[in-house]
């Protein structure tokens, strides 16, 4: 069996932010809804739910 792979390339964006900065969740979640957080040695698990809730666990 073959395997394809695909090659994603993307720029970097330069953004700023403040206290009241939000960013889009379709930024920050992959193609499945998850995105890794490592915190103070921790990783954390967010990700989007069935019901379009976002979790975050560890």
């Amino acid at each position: 069996m073959t395997q394809l792979k695909k090659t994603v390339t993307s720029s970097p964006r330069r953004v700023s932010i403040n206290a009241e900065s939000s960013v889009p969740s379709t930024l920050l979640l992959n193609h499945q809804g998850k995105l890794w957080i490592e915190h103070a040695g921790e990783r954390y698990l967010l990700r989007r739910t069935s019901n379009n809730k976002l979790i975050l666990t560890k």
